[in-house]
């Protein structure tokens, strides 16, 4: 690591470490919809079974997570304009090039993909401290009843995070890692590195920009086919979300790219759909991460 990432390294954990605890108000009851009718097309339509095959929920959501990245072009510009859901993003982006998709889109086919198979799948939203951003990133949590826990997948990066064992990591455990200095790195889906703290070096990248958005994590509320409005929260205590949104739309709105500026009313738009009115209610974090099952 060079010493300007150092610098950020330090920067960003700083402020997680001034934010360490999630506010807890309420618990969470998430919806996941394995009877949506369109999963029986999507299985069929990409041969989701035989990319799956057979094993734990993670070793089958690893196989469609490393099948779909690289065909699957990156565009972070991109403009939210297909219906999101897999049908329509695939239908759109698969194996092509001229039309990329950006971290929310591919999120949300991985998670519907997994749905369709019968793995406990959400999409989930990390981002950055300061309100000074373009960048945050979605990502697909999948729970896993063999390890009994969430895993986190990474379709835009392909791969996930583990710790020392090489057990996978979730969201939340990859931002306790962080704040306790455990050992942890990003790791592909087809590694078969056996020198993990190689592989940190190697990833360091990746590893300092999950480190810059893990500092609020929301997910999806509803879990199905297709896209509704609906976010539930962890909140660091003390945080304002409605005041870093109030800054953040006002810092795009200002500083996007002159070649970009035909993106302003698809950014208003999604900005206005997703961006709250009020405080948001903090959820608990033992209710987002216990199972889901039963």
């Amino acid at each position: 690591m060079n010493p300007y990432q150092n610098q950020l390294k330090d920067l960003y954990l700083g402020i997680l470490c001034n934010y360490p605890e999630f506010a807890q108000e309420k618990d969470a009851h998430l919806q996941y919809d394995f009877a949506a009718t369109e999963w029986k097309e999507l299985r069929s339509a990409y041969a989701l079974e035989n990319i799956a095959k057979t094993g734990s929920s993670f070793e089958k959501a690893k196989r469609p997570l490393h099948y779909f990245a690289p065909r699957l072009t990156h565009s972070s510009y991109y403009d939210n304009h297909v219906e999101c859901n897999a049908l329509q993003l695939l239908q759109y982006s698969f194996e092509n090039k001229e039309h990329g998709i950006n971290c929310l889109n591919k999120a949300k086919i991985l998670a519907e993909c997994c749905l369709a198979l019968g793995i406990y799948a959400r999409g989930v939203f990390i981002h950055p401290f300061s309100p000074f951003e373009f960048d945050s990133h979605v990502v697909c949590e999948i729970f896993d009843e063999k390890l009994n826990k969430w895993v986190m997948l990474d379709p835009t990066t392909d791969g996930y995070f583990v710790d020392e064992n090489r057990l996978p990591l979730s969201m939340l455990e990859i931002r306790t890692g962080f704040l306790t200095s455990h050992f942890q790195t990003f790791f592909s889906s087809t590694s078969k590195a056996k020198n993990l703290p190689k592989t940190q070096n190697r990833n360091e990248n990746i590893n300092l920009y999950m480190l810059k958005n893990c500092f609020r994590i929301f997910f999806e509320q509803h879990n199905g086919f297709g896209e509704k409005n609906g976010f539930v929260c962890l909140i660091p205590e003390h945080y304002s979300i409605l005041k870093n949104e109030e800054l953040n739309r006002q810092y795009r709105i200002e500083n996007l790219p002159q070649e970009y500026r035909y993106l302003l009313d698809a950014q208003e738009k999604y900005l206005a759909k997703t961006n709250h009115t009020q405080e948001p209610i903090a959820y608990s974090v033992q209710s987002l991460y216990a199972s889901p099952i039963g």
